[in-house]
C-alpha cells in the first residue's frame, strides 16, 4: 500500500478520533499508520487563555510530528479541524514533500449534534469555540481540487466502524502525488498579505476614525513580515491583526 496522508477535517467533537481510531484498525495488517491528534498539545488552560500564537505553537508541532512520522516511511491520520482550505494545504504540501498520497475526509456531523456530543466529553470545550470553527468552516473542494474530499462522513448517521471500512478502500486506492510546479487551479497569491488585509479593512469599516492613522498599516506591515518568517497560516496572521488593531482602538 501507498504511504498516505490522510486530513481529517469538520468540528470540534463530531467524530474525527473515533473514526481515525478505526480507520488505523481497519488497516493495520496491511500497513504502518499513526495518528497525529492536536489534541495532544491542547488542554482546558489552552481554551481558557486562547492566543493566536498559542494555536501556532499547537499546529507547528503536530506538522513537525506528521513530517517526522511521514520520513520514517509511516502513513499518518491527521486528527485536527482542519477547518480553513490553507490548512489542509499545509498538509498537502508535506504530502508532497514527503512523496505520499494525500486525501481529505470531511466529517459532516451537524453543528447541534456535535454540541451535544462535546457535552458528554470528559473535558467538553467551550461552546463558542465550536460555534466560532463552526461559522469559519470552509467545506473541502469548495476552492481547489487537490482539496476534494474522498469521502463525506455524517458519524451521527453512519456507525465509525462502517464508515472507517469505506474509507479504508478509498485509501489501497491512492496514488503518490507527483511534484509540480503549482497544484491545478491554484492561484498566485500571497495569502498572508491577503488575510492582514482583510483583518484592517474590517477594523476600518468599524473604526473609521483610523483612515490615515498610520499604526494602522505599521501593525499589519509588522505582523505580516513577522508571520512570513515563522511560516504561520493566513488565519493566524489575521487574528493577530485584529487582536493588535483593537488594542489600538481601545488604547
Amino acid at each position: 500500500m501507498t504511504k498516505f496522508l490522510l486530513a481529517l477535517c469538520g468540528l470540534p467533537a463530531s467524530g474525527k478520533t473515533t473514526l481515525a481510531e478505526e480507520v488505523r484498525k481497519s488497516l493495520k495488517s496491511r500497513s504502518k499508520v499513526e495518528i497525529v491528534s492536536t489534541d495532544k498539545w491542547r488542554d482546558q488552560d489552552y481554551y481558557a487563555k486562547f492566543t493566536p500564537e498559542k494555536e501556532h505553537t499547537v499546529r507547528q508541532a503536530a506538522l513537525e510530528t506528521t513530517t517526522r512520522i511521514l520520513s520514517r516511511g509511516t502513513s499518518v491520520i491527521h486528527d485536527d479541524t482542519n477547518y480553513y482550505s490553507s490548512m489542509r494545504h499545509e498538509l498537502y504540501s508535506i504530502a508532497k514533500e514527503s512523496r505520499c498520497a494525500f486525501a481529505v475526509v470531511h466529517i459532516s456531523t451537524p453543528l447541534e449534534v456535535a454540541l451535544n456530543w462535546n457535552l458528554s466529553r470528559a473535558d467538553p470545550l467551550p461552546e463558542e469555540v465550536i460555534l466560532k470553527i463552526a461559522r469559519n468552516f470552509e467545506p473541502p473542494g469548495s476552492k481547489y481540487e487537490w482539496d476534494r474530499a474522498v469521502a463525506v462522513v455524517d458519524l451521527s448517521q453512519t456507525k465509525a466502524e462502517d464508515a472507517a471500512r469505506e474509507v479504508a478502500k478509498i485509501i489501497r486506492t491512492l496514488r503518490t502525488i507527483h511534484e509540480k510546479t503549482r497544484e491545478a487551479g491554484e492561484p498566485v497569491v500571497d495569502l498572508l498579505d491577503i488575510a492582514t488585509r482583510q483583518a484592517v479593512a474590517s477594523f476600518l469599516s468599524e473604526f473609521e476614525t483610523y483612515r490615515s492613522d498610520p499604526r494602522v498599516h505599521r501593525i499589519r506591515r509588522t505582523i505580516l513580515a513577522e508571520s512570513r518568517k515563522r511560516s504561520a497560516t493566513p488565519e493566524e496572521a489575521r487574528d493577530r491583526v485584529t487582536v493588535e488593531l483593537k488594542r489600538l482602538s481601545s488604547s
